[in-house]
C-alpha cells in the first residue's frame, strides 16, 4: 500500500505543521505588542463612522508642507546648537578663528577620523547612508565650511595599520567603532577595570607622515565615550599593551606624546574635547604650546557643522561648561562611595535575599548638597574666610592643604568668545511668592560680532554649623541676540524666587507638619559673572571689602564688587514656598535605619564626609523594601464599578474654538472625567497597565488609541524605529504628514540631536525650546506621539558613562532648559517624557541598587531639576528609573511620586516605569501602589514571577477597592494627557478605534488554513485508500 503510506505519511506531517503553527500564532498573538513595535504594525485602526461630519480631528498642525522641509530644519537646529554648544576654554594668541582659506589643516589623533558623536547605547549617533543621509565628523564639517585638509595624514589613520589602536566596543558580539566602554547589563559585584583610549603610539609616524604637518593648523581630537548600562571606574587600567594612563579621565601617554608630535610640526595647536565626561586637561591649560582649547562634547550627526562655523570664525563662540572642570575627577565628595558596594547579607553570602530581588547593592551619597561647583565653590568661598576647617588635606588633591587652584581648572559656567563683553548688574528686584527680575547691561567691547551669556547667581546666608548652603548657585540665565562691536543691549531676566529656598527637614510648619522651604533670615546676594567662581568672587569682594585674597581661575576673570547686589530678608519664612509640602524622603537617609551609618560632608568641618561606607548589613526593615514587600494586595473595601455603560469618548474632553482649532481640554478636575474611567472595564485596565511595554496600547471602549512610545531623547531611537514611515500605515494616507515607504527620506533616522550636555553647553532657552518644537514635528511626521526623554538626572559626578543623557551638574540649568524642552515639543502635542526619575546617578548595578542620600540634597539638587518641567506640565510623562530610592524600587516610592510629584508640584501626566529588567522588583502591584500609572512590560513578563500577572491576579484586585483606586487615578493620568497630544490627531466623535489583523497574522492564518486543507485532503485520501484496499479485499 504504497499510497496510503504517503497519504498517512503526508497528513501527519501537515498535521504537525499545523499544530506547530497554532502554537507560533498563540505565542505570536500574545507578543503582538511588540512585534507591531517592530514591524510598524497596528492591530487598531480608527475609521469614521459618519463620512458626513466636517471635523478632521486636526489638533496639531505642522509647520512644513513636506519632510524635506523638515529635515533641513533638523539641520540647522543641531548645527546651531553645535554653534553655541561649543566651548572655547583657551585662546593664546588668537589662535582660532583658523582662516580657510590660506590655513590648511592636520587633523591629530585617531580619533579625528571618527569622533564621539553620541553614546554607544542611548542617545546613540544613527543615519541611513544607504537612503542618503549625511553624517557629519569633524572632517566633513570642516570640508563643508572650505578647509583644505592634510590627506595624508587622514589616510594614515585610515590604514589598516591604525585599525588594532582604534576604540572597538564589543556590544552583542559586533565590533561598534568609536566606543570602548562594555555596558554591564548583568548584575556585577566588581568594577569595570579597563578602559581603552583608542590612540596610537608615536612609534607608528614616520618621517613622512610628520612631515606633511609642517606648517599647517594642528586639531587634535581628544576623546571619551559614553554610554548607558556603563561606568569609568578608578579601579580602570588602560587595556591597550601600547599605552597607560594614570585615571580614565585622564591624558593617557600616547595622547601626551601625540600632542608633543603635533607641537613640533604644526604652526598652532588647538585642542578639541571631544567628551561629555569632564576630563582633566589642566596641563593643556598651562602648556604654553597649546594655543587653543575647545571644548565639543558629543554634537550628534549634525552638530559638527557648527563646531566647523565656529573653527572658521563664521560665529563666535557663545557656549559655557555645564560641568565643573577638576584638576582631578576623582577630587570630589561624591567620587568617596561612588561604584560597587554589596551588602554583607546579599544573595551571594545568605538566604535573606535572592538574586531575583535585585537588591544586593548600595550606592550612599554622602556629600549631602555638595555635588560639582557647589562643593569647590563653596569650599572656596569657607577657604578665603577661614572657616569650617576649608583649608584640611581631607579631599585635597595635592595631599597637603587644600586650595582651590590646585582643584579646579575651568569653572562651571565658564566660556570665552572672539570678543570681550561688559556686564553690569543693574537692579535686582524680589517678590516672595510671585516673581523676581534682574536687569543686567551687556556691551560688546571687543572686536567680534557675537552672543552673550548673562548668568545669574545668587547666595543665601549660612550659618556656621546650621542648615548646609551652597556659596552660590545659579538661579536664572538669558541669552543677549547677537551684539555687534560696541553694541549694547539690556537684558531682564525673570526669575523664580522659590528656588532660592533652602530645604529644612526639621522645620515646623503652622499646620504641624514637618519639612519645609524656608527663606532664612539674612543677607542674600545676587551677582552675574562668566561662570560660578567670577560670580563667587564678586559676592566675596561685596562682602569683605577687599579683593585681595580672592583667587581667579583664569587670565581672563574680571572681579568686580559692583556685580553683586544686596538683598535682605528679617524673618525666616517656611511657609510661602512650602504649600502641601512635608517630608518624603526621609527613608532614603541610610542614618534613618543604621544610626551614624554615614558622615556626610558639611561646612562645618570640610574634613568630614571622607570615609568609604562599607560593611552594611541591611536590616530586618531594610530587608522589608529590599525584598519586595513594602505593599501587599488585601481585601478591603466594597470595590468600585469598571465598564459602565456610557458614551463619553477621550476625543468629547477637546475643546475648540468657534472655528474648529484646538484650545486645550476640559479641566482636570471636571468630575467626567471620573465618568469616562468608569466606561473601562477592569479587564481592560489590566491589559492596558501591564500591556504599555510594546507602545501605548488601544482601550476602545473610551476610544483611546493605540499610539508609539520610543526612547530618546537626542531623537526617536533608530534601532527602534528606522525611519519615519514605519508607523504608518496605508489607511492614514488622508493625513497631512502621512510619509509612505516611497518617500526618498522614509528611511532616514530621526535621531538627529546633539546630547544634552551640548545643549547645556548653549545656556540657551529659546533654542532649546526650538529643539522641542523640531522633535515635535518629528513626532507629527513619524506618527509617534510620544518620546522618553529628555533626561533630567544631574551629572553627580564626571564618573557616570551615561551623563551624556542628562544635561548637567546644576539643578537650575537642568530645571530651565528641561521645561524650555518640553514646553516646544507640548506646542506641537509630543509628550515627552522626562526621566529617569530619581537618582539614577550609576549605571553599574543600576537594575535594583539602593541610593542613599538626604532630603535636602535630594529635593534641591535632582529633583528641582525635574521640577520646572512637572510643574508647568509641559512635561506630559515621567519614566522612572531602575534604582531604588532607599531600599524601595523608585517605580514604586509613594514619597517622591505621589507627595513631591503630584501634592507639591501639581503634575497631572503619566508616571512609567523603565524598561522592566527585574520583574521581581519592578513588579505591577508595588508600581501601582506606589503611585505609578503603568509598566513598562508585556503580558507575559510577570509570568514566572512570585506575584504572576496582573490578568492572573484579576480575582485579588477585585477585593483590593484600594488598589482599583490607584489604578483609576493612574489611567485618568493617562486619559488626560493623551486628550492634550496629537495622539489624537484624526479621532473625533465620529471616528472608532476598530480590532484589525495585520498581514504577518493574516500571513499566519493563511498558512493555518493551507495545512488544514492540505491536512484534511491528506486525510480522506488515506481513508479512501484504505477503503479501496478494503474492498478489492473482499
Amino acid at each position: 500500500m504504497p499510497h496510503a503510506k504517503l497519504w498517512r505519511g503526508m497528513a501527519t506531517t501537515t498535521a504537525s505543521l499545523l499544530i506547530l503553527s497554532l502554537g507560533t500564532s498563540a505565542i505570536a498573538d500574545s507578543r503582538a505588542g511588540f512585534l507591531n513595535a517592530q514591524l510598524g504594525t497596528s492591530n487598531y485602526k480608527t475609521i469614521k463612522t459618519d463620512t458626513k461630519s466636517a471635523g478632521d480631528g486636526s489638533y496639531f498642525d505642522s509647520e512644513f508642507s513636506e519632510l524635506e522641509d523638515l529635515i533641513q530644519e533638523e539641520q540647522n537646529v543641531a548645527e546651531q546648537i553645535g554653534q553655541e554648544g561649543c566651548v572655547l576654554l583657551k585662546n593664546t594668541d588668537q589662535a582660532l578663528p583658523l582662516n580657510a582659506e590660506n590655513e590648511k589643516v592636520t587633523l591629530w589623533g585617531l580619533n579625528s577620523t571618527n569622533p564621539v558623536l553620541g553614546g554607544l547605547i542611548g542617545s546613540s549617533a544613527a543615519v541611513n547612508q544607504d537612503a542618503g543621509q549625511k553624517s557629519y565628523g569633524l572632517k566633513e564639517a570642516l570640508q563643508e565650511k572650505g578647509f583644505e585638509l592634510n590627506p595624508e595624514m587622514e589616510e594614515f589613520y585610515n590604514s589598516s595599520a591604525m585599525d588594532k589602536y582604534k576604540m572597538k566596543a564589543a556590544f552583542f558580539g559586533n565590533e561598534v567603532p568609536g566606543h570602548a566602554l562594555v555596558p554591564a547589563f548583568m548584575p556585577t559585584y566588581e568594577n569595570p577595570s579597563e578602559y581603552f583610549v583608542g590612540e596610537a603610539p608615536v612609534s607608528v609616524y614616520t618621517e613622512d607622515i610628520l612631515k606633511t604637518a609642517d606648517d599647517t593648523a594642528a586639531v587634535v581630537v581628544i576623546s571619551r565615550d559614553s554610554s548607558e548600562a556603563a561606568d569609568y571606574s578608578t579601579d580602570m587600567k588602560c587595556s591597550s599593551p601600547d599605552d597607560s594612563f594614570e585615571r580614565p579621565l585622564a591624558l593617557s601617554q600616547n595622547e601626551k606624546d601625540m600632542l608633543s608630535l603635533a607641537k613640533s610640526h604644526s604652526k598652532k595647536v588647538i585642542v578639541l574635547i571631544n567628551s561629555d565626561s569632564p576630563m582633566e586637561i589642566d596641563e593643556l591649560k598651562n602648556d604654553a604650546g597649546i594655543n587653543s582649547i575647545l571644548w565639543t562634547g558629543e554634537p550628534g550627526i549634525n552638530g559638527f557643522l557648527g563646531i566647523a562655523d565656529v573653527i572658521a570664525g563664521n560665529v563666535s563662540p557663545s557656549g559655557h561648561l555645564p560641568d565643573t572642570y577638576a584638576k582631578n575627577a576623582t577630587s570630589s565628595p561624591s567620587m568617596v562611595n561612588f561604584g560597587v558596594y554589596t551588602y554583607e547579607n546579599n544573595s551571594q553570602n545568605s538566604k535573606e535575599l535572592k538574586d531575583t530581588d535585585r537588591g544586593d547593592w548600595y550606592v550612599v551619597e554622602s556629600e549631602g548638597i555638595y555635588v560639582g561647583y557647589k562643593y569647590y565653590e563653596t569650599r572656596y568661598e569657607d577657604y578665603i574666610l577661614k572657616q569650617g576647617n576649608a583649608d584640611a588635606t581631607e579631599g585635597s588633591t595635592t595631599g597637603e592643604a587644600w586650595k582651590y587652584e590646585d582643584e579646579v581648572t575651568y569653572p562651571f559656567g565658564y566660556g570665552l568668545s572672539y570678543t570681550t563683553f561688559e556686564q553690569t548688574l543693574k537692579s535686582v528686584e524680589v517678590n516672595p511668592g510671585s516673581t523676581g527680575t534682574a536687569v543686567v547691561s551687556v556691551k560688546n567691547t571687543g572686536a567680534y560680532a557675537g552672543k552673550c551669556v548673562v548668568q545669574l547667581y545668587v547666595q543665601a546666608p549660612y550659618t556656621e554649623g546650621g542648615l548646609e548652603k551652597a556659596s552660590v548657585q545659579l538661579l536664572d540665565f538669558e541669552k543677549t541676540p547677537v551684539l555687534e562691536p560696541d553694541e549694547s543691549t539690556e537684558v531682564t531676566i525673570n526669575f523664580d524666587p522659590q528656588y532660592m529656598a533652602s530645604y529644612d527637614q526639621n522645620a515646623e510648619k503652622n499646620n504641624g507638619t514637618k519639612g519645609a522651604w524656608v527663606l532664612e533670615n539674612g543677607d542674600y546676594y545676587f551677582s552675574v559673572g562668566n561662570g560660578a567662581h567670577e560670580a563667587l568672587n564678586n559676592i566675596l569682594a561685596k562682602k569683605t571689602g577687599s579683593t585681595d585674597d580672592l583667587i581667579t581661575a583664569t587670565e581672563e576673570e574680571i572681579v568686580n564688587s559692583d556685580n553683586a547686589f544686596l538683598w535682605t530678608v528679617d524673618e525666616t519664612d517656611s511657609e510661602t514656598y512650602s504649600t502641601n509640602v512635608e517630608n518624603a524622603l526621609q527613608s532614603a537617609d541610610l542614618n534613618n535605619f543604621i544610626e551614624d551609618a554615614v558622615t556626610y560632608t558639611t561646612r562645618a568641618d570640610w574634613s568630614k564626609g571622607w570615609e568609604t561606607v562599607e560593611g552594611i548589613t541591611a536590616t530586618e526593615e531594610m530587608l522589608k523594601g529590599l525584598t519586595n514587600h513594602t505593599y501587599e494586595l488585601s481585601e478591603n473595601g466594597e470595590g468600585l464599578e469598571w465598564g459602565t455603560e456610557g458614551a463619553l469618548k477621550v476625543c468629547d474632553f477637546i475643546t475648540t474654538d468657534e472655528d474648529g482649532n484646538y484650545t486645550g481640554v476640559i479641566d482636570f478636575n471636571d468630575p467626567s472625567w471620573d465618568t469616562l474611567v468608569n466606561e473601562i472595564s477592569l479587564e481592560e485596565a489590566i491589559a492596558f497597565i501591564e500591556g504599555n511595554g510594546d507602545g501605548l496600547q488601544s482601550i476602545s471602549s473610551v476610544g483611546y488609541p493605540s499610539n508609539g512610545r520610543n526612547d530618546g531623547p537626542v531623537g526617536f531611537a533608530y534601532d527602534q524605529v528606522p525611519g519615519y514611515s514605519q508607523k504608518w500605515s496605508a489607511s492614514d494616507s488622508g493625513e497631512a504628514t502621512y510619509v509612505s515607504d516611497e518617500n526618498p527620506y522614509a528611511s532616514y533616522s530621526m535621531a538627529v540631536m546633539p546630547t544634552e550636555p551640548v545643549v547645556a553647553a548653549t545656556f540657551n532657552k529659546e533654542l532649546t525650546e526650538r529643539e522641542g518644537e523640531i522633535l515635535g514635528e518629528i513626532s507629527l511626521w513619524s506618527n509617534i506621539p510620544a518620546i522618553m526623554g529628555p533626561g533630567l538626572c544631574l551629572h553627580r559626578n564626571p564618573y557616570n558613562a551615561r551623563n551624556h543623557e542628562y544635561y548637567s551638574e546644576d539643578a537650575m540649568l537642568t530645571n530651565l532648559l528641561g521645561t524650555a524642552l518640553c514646553k516646544g515639543g507640548a506646542s506641537k502635542g509630543l509628550m515627552m517624557e522626562p526621566k529617569h526619575l530619581a537618582f539614577n546617578h550609576q549605571e553599574m548595578n543600576r537594575t535594583g541598587v539602593s541610593t542613599f542620600l538626604t532630603e535636602q540634597a535630594g529635593r534641591e539638587n535632582e529633583l528641582r531639576g525635574f521640577q520646572g518641567a512637572l510643574q508647568s506640565n509641559y512635561a506630559m510623562g515621567i519614566m522612572t528609573a531602575f534604582n531604588r530610592i532607599g531600599t524601595i524600587y523608585s517605580g514604586a516610592y509613594e514619597g517622591v511620586l505621589v507627595q513631591i510629584v503630584r501634592n507639591e508640584w501639581g503634575y497631572t501626566g503619566w508616571i512609567t516605569t523603565d524598561l522592566i529588567n527585574g520583574a521581581e522588583y519592578q513588579n505591577w502591584r508595588d508600581v501601582i501602589f506606589g503611585g505609578g500609572s503603568d509598566v513598562l512590560s508585556n503580558h507575559s513578563t510577570f509570568a514566572e514571577t512570585s506575584l504572576g500577572t496582573m490578568s492572573d491576579n484579576t480575582k485579588t484586585i477585585q477585593k483590593d477597592t484600594s488598589f482599583q483606586e490607584k489604578m483609576k487615578a493612574g489611567l485618568k493620568y493617562y486619559l488626560y494627557t493623551t486628550a492634550r497630544s496629537n495622539a489624537m490627531n484624526g479621532i473625533t466623535s465620529d471616528t472608532e478605534t476598530v480590532y484589525v489583523k495585520t498581514w504577518w497574522q493574516n500571513t499566519i492564518l493563511g498558512v493555518e488554513i493551507g495545512l488544514g486543507i492540505l491536512t484534511t485532503v491528506f486525510g480522506i485520501l488515506y481513508v479512501l485508500q484504505l477503503w479501496k484496499k478494503k474492498k478489492e479485499q473482499a
